[in-house]
């Protein structure tokens, strides 16, 4: 979806929060029945057919009053609003904008059980859509629509009113619940598009300082605009331009101020066509690409694992030769609130020098993101080549609680990321990885970092590499002296903290599980020798020419020890090292060394081969 055609989902928003005022609002006498009614909202029409009230309190008149409008606002006309059920036949809206029209038709619409403009219940069995005069035409279908406690009073005050200055009211349902069976769309020459069944639970909103008919409506200006020109962005754009974007960028803003979705869930999504022409390279002259989509199942709330966030499961997709599968991606304790009021407070400011904006205030709350499930098969690199199989088990990416924007707490998890070993030419790895009998690589990853406030510490809890069937790498430490300073917007104070921790202790591990047989073999095969040969001789070298490198200290020799033993049959090599000094090894101590080797008189270590 390209920004120049945001306007055509910014009127079925106008037209959800004004479709139950025009049903609301005509339906207020006691027992009687309209053949017809007509309301107008500016580009927005909507009308209804044969509309029957039961069991109001109000009169012809008091209805007709409400309908008619005048000096009251519609919240204070649709708290007015009472009646034991509201009927109508057809309720149809029309949006017009340019040349494009949308016409969306409800069938046998029921309302049950209205108190001062709160719907108790709502139905209808069917409903038809329909876009013409636009780039691309459609039409689709609407399944059984029903909901609960749906406030239209409140919906009217968000779509009409704007908060007073430094008022911050609590967000008020308005959407208690709702359920849709089914819709299906044909878009005709960019395809088809459906949807099973989807439900939302406790949708919120409040009054915003812009109201939301404005915000809508600058969307759509804007967006028409940028269609219409079909113009890039200016590099420099005048001054007139600059304000009017950051004027609708704070609109868009405010919809994440005053609108909560709440929890909800679509089951069963397709779409089946092509990428529209505008969205693919400009003048590539490529064809364009057909896709295919489907999803099982999309959620966010309640309705998702650990009843917060999103999550996607079951998506498949499908195009350019290419196709795939994501068992599931989802994320929860992720929030734009800190991003969105830092974007809102440098917007409402005049233009300033991008170089004095502290870009770390932008970054979100960033939570836990997970993908699982995830294959991939592409057609082959080169014509004799076979075709490209790509899988990943999981990745996880886990942040704590941020200072500045960078997280406190780090944990990143890569498990069995499967990718094949492609030959080509220029790339003498592969070859060899290739006679090494290695066709693909089974990889997996670690990273789990954490600060201590109390201590300033940071904890390398692990650090960890490997390969199924080849060898792993794990790494744990912990790094004193590490102050709130590092996380500091200032980079030069940063530094400075960064310069001034300090090393405490370090653990290393290498497991070889087949790998280093591989190396040996290979470089044995290409110098026409044994390949136990070979491991004496890497054996030799380990030994004496670490032995001449590190000097005759006892660390040095426990180290040059511990790895000959393991070149010369490689199983596991561990390596510990801490700092002689309580306050650890820091860079300045580093730094003041002339010899290398005189870094073992710092530290004790340990070593052994397994």
């Amino acid at each position: 979806m390209t920004a120049p055609r945001l306007h055509r989902y910014a009127p079925s928003v106008a037209a959800l929060l004004l479709t139950g005022f025009a049903l609301a609002c005509p339906a207020a006498a006691a027992d009687f029945e309209i053949d017809a009614l007509n309301l107008n909202v500016g580009p927005l029409v909507v009308s209804a057919s044969k509309v029957a009230v039961k069991g109001s309190p109000l009169d012809r008149a008091a209805f007709m009053a409400l309908a008619d409008g005048g000096s009251d606002s519609a919240a204070a006309r649709l708290k007015q609003l009472n009646a034991a059920e509201i009927t109508a036949a057809e309720l149809v809206y029309e949006f017009t904008f340019g040349a494009e029209k949308q016409v969306t038709r409800y069938r046998d619409v029921r309302l049950g059980d209205i108190r001062e403009g709160r719907i108790g219940r709502g139905e209808t069995p069917s409903g038809t859509f329909e876009s013409s005069g636009g780039t691309y035409p459609s039409k689709g279908v609407i399944g059984q629509s029903n909901g609960e406690n749906i406030d239209l009073r409140q919906m009217a005050r968000v779509f009409t009113e704007r908060a007073a200055p430094g008022s911050n009211e609590p967000m008020t349902v308005i959407v208690g619940r709702f359920e849709q069976a089914s819709q299906s769309f044909d878009m005709g020459t960019i395809g088809k598009m459906s949807m099973g069944r989807s439900s939302m639970r406790d949708v919120s909103a409040k009054v915003g300082a812009t109201p939301l008919s404005e915000v809508l409506g600058e969307i759509a200006d804007k967006a028409r605009a940028l269609e219409k020109s079909g113009a890039a962005p200016k590099d420099k754009p005048d001054a007139a331009e600059i304000e009017t974007s950051k004027r609708v960028g704070l609109s868009v803003l405010s919809l994440f101020d005053s609108v909560d979705l709440g929890s909800g869930e679509m089951r069963d999504f397709t779409l089946s066509g092509i990428v529209p022409p505008d969205v693919e390279q400009p003048k590539s002259g490529a064809a364009p690409q057909r896709i295919e989509v489907k999803i099982s199942r999309i959620a966010n709330g309640d309705f998702a694992p650990g009843k917060s966030g999103y999550v996607v499961e079951g998506l498949q997709f499908a195009g350019g030769g290419a196709k795939g599968l994501i068992d599931s991606i989802s994320y929860s304790g992720y929030s734009f609130s800190s991003m969105v009021k830092a974007l809102q407070e440098d917007l409402a400011k005049p233009l300033a020098n991008l170089d004095a904006i502290e870009w770390r205030r932008y970054v979100p709350t960033i939570g836990t993101i997970r993908l699982t499930g995830l294959s991939v098969d592409a057609p082959p690199m080169l014509p004799s080549s076979e075709p490209i199989k790509i899988a990943l088990g999981t990745f996880e990416l886990k942040a704590g609680e941020q200072l500045n924007g960078i997280p406190t707490s780090l944990a990143l998890t890569i498990d069995k990321l499967v990718a094949p070993i492609t030959e080509g030419a220029g790339n003498p790895a592969a070859r060899d990885m290739i006679a090494m009998g290695i066709r693909s690589l089974d990889l997996s990853a670690k990273l789990d970092l954490a600060w201590d406030a109390v201590r300033n510490e940071l904890a390398i809890r692990q650090i960890a590499f490997g390969g199924e069937g080849l060898a792993r790498f794990n790494l744990s430490g912990t790094l004193g002296n590490v102050t709130k300073d590092l996380f500091a917007s200032d980079i030069a104070l940063a530094q400075v903290a960064a310069l001034g921790a300090t090393a405490r202790g370090l653990n290393a591990r290498l497991e070889n599980f087949g790998l280093v047989e591989k190396l040996i073999a290979n470089e044995a095969r290409k110098a026409g020798r044994k390949p136990e040969e070979l491991r004496q001789q890497f054996a030799m070298i380990a030994s004496l020419g670490l032995a001449s490198i590190l000097g005759p200290s006892d660390a040095a020799k426990t180290l040059t020890a511990a790895v000959a033993r393991f070149a010369a049959k490689p199983g596991t090599l561990t390596v510990e090292a801490s700092a002689k000094s309580a306050s650890g090894l820091g860079l300045a101590d580093v730094i003041a060394i002339t010899d290398p080797t005189e870094i073992l008189d710092k530290i004790d270590l340990k070593a052994q081969a397994q």
